[in-house]
């Protein structure tokens, strides 16, 4: 499934599937969307507390579930944190079908709703800066997002090769931290011949090595075609090498301008994707047609 473009006057809305939001930064935020031309629908669902959640479990996943029976053209997360997790079980039962392809638009703990619906659904969805970070984001990968969903240009981010080899395979993946929640739950994504993208920020090293053990003992590194790494903010990029080495030998690009920094560029969840690693080159290339 895959959405169509944005157009002048979109309809869309914002939801909170996971930490709670401040409201004063969501509207300097949101005024840079409301410059592109979208017609962007704000519920007070979207400020809910409950300890450092955007409200209930169920609140979150009833305020969700009714934007998608709305048909809305896009719907765009207010920010990350933790949480997703929890609206799983909730979505299992409450959502029987989508109504159409639409953009579900986000990233770090959002990644689990976006491999979810992919896996659920086939529909592609968008690893890009959840609201709360847009100013965050340099203007570059901001352009980028635009011409995306506007213009469906291609995604074409260079790297570094860290293990020498070139792929083809459908994109899954997203935050490190948020994927290996899944383990062991029957929402964990079939990455079986599919290119791996994982990010992450702030973590120890040994932290990174825990979760890539946890990772290589499940099957997955064994499984996929090829890695993808975005940033991986506040960790030592030679000892995450060596890490990837001990566990990986296929086609590895790395430092891709994707996750918790300036340049997060979007990525498509779900579509074909290539993956070159080469010494000369490294790539990383998708197109929605």
């Amino acid at each position: 499934m895959i959405p169509p473009l944005l157009t002048f006057n979109s309809r869309g809305a914002i939801f909170s599937p996971s930490g709670a939001v401040d409201y004063q930064k969501f509207q300097k935020n949101l005024a840079l969307l409301q410059g592109w031309g979208l017609d962007i629908r704000v519920s007070h669902a979207c400020f809910k507390r409950c300890r450092y959640l955007a409200g209930r479990d169920h609140e979150r996943a009833w305020h969700f579930v009714s934007l998608l029976e709305k048909g809305f053209d896009f719907l765009w997360a207010s920010r990350g944190g933790y949480g997703a997790l929890r609206l799983l079980p909730l979505l299992d039962e409450d959502l029987i079908d989508l109504r159409k392809p639409f953009w579900l638009i986000g990233f770090s703990d959002v990644s689990i709703l976006l491999n979810y619906f992919t896996g659920r659904f086939g529909l592609i969805t968008l690893h890009a800066p959840v609201i709360t970070s847009l100013y965050e984001t340099s203007i570059c990968a901001i352009a980028a997002l635009k011409k995306l969903l506007f213009a469906g240009e291609e995604i074409f981010l260079t790297g570094k090769s860290w293990e020498e080899g070139e792929t083809e395979g459908l994109l899954l993946g997203g935050n490190l931290v948020s994927l290996v929640s899944l383990l062991g739950t029957r929402w964990f994504p079939d990455l079986s011949g599919k290119i791996l993208f994982l990010e992450e920020i702030n973590e120890d090293l040994y932290r990174i090595d825990r979760l890539f053990t946890q990772l290589y003992h499940a099957g997955v590194f064994q499984r996929i075609s090829g890695l993808a790494l975005g940033e991986f903010k506040g960790v030592d990029v030679n000892g995450l090498r060596e890490l990837v080495y001990e566990y990986f030998d296929g086609p590895t690009v790395a430092e891709l301008p994707v996750g918790h920094t300036a340049n997060n560029f979007p990525l498509l969840i779900g579509a074909k994707t290539r993956l070159v690693s080469r010494k000369e080159k490294a790539f990383l290339h998708q197109s929605l047609f």
